[in-house]
């Protein structure tokens, strides 16, 4: 039977909302959520963030490129039913723990078990002709932003009626009803032979990373979205915190979540413009545009005197990083073969887990020593230095491809 690649897509695409729901609704809550279990002061609270965004980071830079190759080797549907039940389960364990240390504990399974981001998008790369190709993926990057956009906005209204355990235990429901989902209504025309063969002529993942990383273009790209991760993640645990210490009204939880909300809904329709706006300007000026955007936002996050100042500069910020993120896909597609692109996202979701590994953890502490406002100054001056780097790197391959 010919397999539908619409169904598959649309399957899948829907999966991905309600997974990353499922997650979105309970992870910016966390630093709240742990000063229910007992860490009252705000720069604790800070540190204990750090730390969360820091377990699981580093637990998905071991485990993506090994989901990368069995991806490639045993199917990339069971990655995606893997990663949306792992990731549900986890969720729906935060519902039962008792202290900071258990959540640290959770988090760092769920980094290690989740990933359905890079497994989704594998499979879509994979199974989509070619002319629909584009379209198919800044579809796949604007359910993961609208799922980022609604999952807060439910999550902090279920957690302002029936608090943090109950709406985190019906997050992990509705993650695992993705991955059910998926395991009945996606097809895949797997060809173990052939990926056996790829396999033995491969071998394990590590060498496959280190011969898709001497594709000096991908190499660039890797680096790059791996410190642009790191100027990312440095405020991630300081923003919920920013919004507590700003919010007159008592109502941080609803609050924070409309603003995270807006921000994803945002970065949703940047991602699926992304796509036509390349066509036009270039998927590399539109990158260093964004890129250049995102430090002017991060700056000015930093001079925020009220929840609507901060706010409406997270939103704009969304914007530009929902153009980030869907420009790297592009390119990465454009510089590895179709048989390898698999291992190439697997790659480049480490190196996402890399960058994202140290900045919490490096931004809590700067946070909880100089100040919270520190933060976006430091992560804004990164990645503008960043941008100048990354663009001569990559004038640099042109030349070298061309001479």
């Amino acid at each position: 039977m010919k397999l539908s690649w619409r169904v598959n897509f649309y399957t899948l695409w829907a999966a991905e909302v309600m997974a990353i729901i499922g997650f979105q609704a309970a992870q910016p809550f966390l630093p709240y959520y742990i000063q229910e279990l007992g860490v009252e002061d705000l720069s604790d609270a800070l540190i204990w963030s750090g730390y969360m965004g820091t377990v699981a980071g580093l637990a998905m830079a071991i485990s993506a490129p090994i989901w990368g190759a069995m991806a490639d080797r045993c199917g990339r549907k069971p990655m995606v039913v893997r990663s949306m039940l792992g990731g549900g389960v986890m969720v729906a364990l935060l519902a039962y723990v008792t202290s900071p240390e258990q959540v640290l504990f959770v988090r760092l399974l769920h980094g290690a078990l989740s990933g359905t981001v890079t497994a989704c998008i594998t499979m879509v790369s994979t199974t989509t002709p070619k002319p629909h190709l584009g379209f198919a993926l800044g579809m796949m990057q604007g359910a993961f932003m609208l799922g980022a956009s609604l999952g807060p906005w439910i999550g902090g209204g279920a957690i302002e009626y029936f608090g943090y355990r109950s709406s985190f235990l019906g997050a992990g429901v509705l993650v695992l009803l993705a991955g059910v989902a998926v395991q009945l209504w996606v097809k895949e025309d797997f060809n173990r032979i052939k990926s056996d063969q790829a396999g033995s002529r491969r071998g394990n993942f590590i060498r496959d990373a280190k011969r898709l990383l001497r594709i000096r273009p991908f190499l660039v790209l890797v680096t790059g979205f791996a410190l642009i991760q790191f100027s990312f993640a440095l405020i991630l645990p300081v923003v919920p915190l920013f919004l507590q210490k700003l919010d007159q009204s008592g109502n941080v939880v609803s609050v924070a979540g409309t603003i995270f909300a807006l921000t994803g809904l945002v970065g949703a329709i940047a991602s699926v413009l992304a796509g036509k706006w390349s066509d036009r300007i270039g998927l590399e000026r539109l990158l260093f545009g964004a890129l250049i955007l995102s430090a002017f936002f991060f700056a000015a996050q930093g001079f925020s005197t009220s929840v609507m100042e901060l706010g409406g500069l997270m939103i704009l910020g969304g914007f530009a990083s929902g153009i980030i993120r869907q420009s790297i896909n592009f390119l990465t597609v454009g510089v590895v073969s179709e048989e390898d692109r698999g291992k190439a996202f697997g790659v480049l979701s480490s190196a996402n887990a890399l960058g994202w590994t140290p900045g919490p953890i490096i931004g809590g502490y700067i946070g909880a020593e100089l100040g919270f406002q520190m933060v976006f100054f430091i992560s804004a001056a990164f990645l503008l230095l960043l941008t100048g780097i990354l663009w001569k790197a990559m004038q640099a391959c042109q030349l070298a491809e061309t001479g």
